[in-house]
């Protein structure tokens, strides 16, 4: 919308100015003017000293909050080594298996009571519980401050259920829990250690390692197999069922000797670790070329590098 062009005001309002009203106006009005300029200028003084003012307070600032900082964490490493508050004072055991006896972990735990909570390991944890449970695999630990510590252990899966072989065993009897104690179970672990307990640890059915020809015989918790050992055993075994249909009824491992024998429902196969288990199922091959299995009556000795024998 335009504008109207400007009008002169009506001669009724237009009244007269006299002179000494207009100079008393225009000295008001450079007086305002000055004023404002006056104000502007002490404003901007005052914005220049409050900068240069407040570096120097923030720089200052930053030095105490970096002295207190470090302070405080000074303090605070101290509180942690020093003060009684952080000591360990419960310890609670989780068992993931029905073989770790709580009262055992405890006492084995011992050395941990008083120790600063914050500076507990796991790895520590674990060395002190494998002094008694060398077949622990994993252990979790959860930290409730300032004095508690929850401790779950898990402990190698069991692999097989031993068994004896009376009219072999000579060997002299150790001390220490023997796998022969009369009303015990005995088992042995993913990684050959054996297990001896009073109540059947193993809900599911497992494999049966008959064990003979040994020096001592093994205690609870000992080292009765090495893993190559015990992988040979099973690998064999698995290879009879899935490749030539033969269910192996027993397993006898020889320790000294350093072989095993397979017993089927038919006929046992005699296994070692002289050479690699793909070399004698390869014999085995061979031999199931030139003869059936009808003709052997007691085992096939799959040992001999340059030979089978049968019987």
């Amino acid at each position: 919308m335009p504008l109207r062009s400007p009008r002169r005001l009506p001669r009724a309002l237009n009244r007269p100015v006299s002179p000494a009203v207009r100079a008393v106006a225009q000295k008001q009005y450079r007086r305002s003017g000055r004023r404002q300029r006056l104000r502007k200028e002490w404003f901007s003084r005052f914005s220049r000293r409050w900068n240069k003012n407040s570096a120097v307070v923030w720089k200052e600032l930053k030095l105490w909050l970096i002295g207190l900082s470090i302070a405080g964490l000074i303090g605070l490493i101290g509180i942690l080594i020093l003060s009684p508050i952080f000591n360990v004072k419960h310890i609670q055991i989780r068992r993931q298996d029905a073989r770790i006896d709580i009262d055992d972990a405890q006492a084995a735990l011992r050395p941990l009571f008083d120790q600063r909570l914050p500076f507990v390991t796991r790895g520590e944890v674990a060395d002190l519980l494998r002094t008694i449970y060398p077949d622990i695999t994993q252990v979790a630990i959860k930290k409730t401050y300032p004095d508690a510590i929850q401790i779950s252990i898990y402990v190698d899966p069991l692999a097989a259920q031993l068994k004896i072989d009376a009219q072999r065993n000579h060997g002299a009897a150790g001390t220490g829990t023997l796998v022969t104690q009369t009303g015990s179970y005995a088992y042995i672990t993913a990684r050959g250690y054996t297990v001896i307990s009073p109540v059947r640890l193993a809900k599911d059915p497992l494999p049966t390692l008959i064990i003979t020809d040994w020096g001592a015989q093994p205690m609870n918790r000992s080292l009765l197999l090495d893993t190559a050992f015990l992988r040979a055993v099973f690998e064999a075994r698995d290879t009879l069922r899935e490749n030539f249909g033969l269910q192996a009824t027993d397993i006898i491992v020889y320790l000294r000797a350093r072989e095993f024998h397979v017993t089927t429902k038919k006929i046992s196969l005699w296994f070692d670790l002289s050479s690699p288990l793909q070399l004698q199922f390869g014999r085995f091959r061979e031999f199931l070329k030139a003869l059936s299995l009808e003709q052997v009556k007691e085992y096939i000795d799959l040992r001999i590098s340059d030979r089978v024998i049968y019987r």
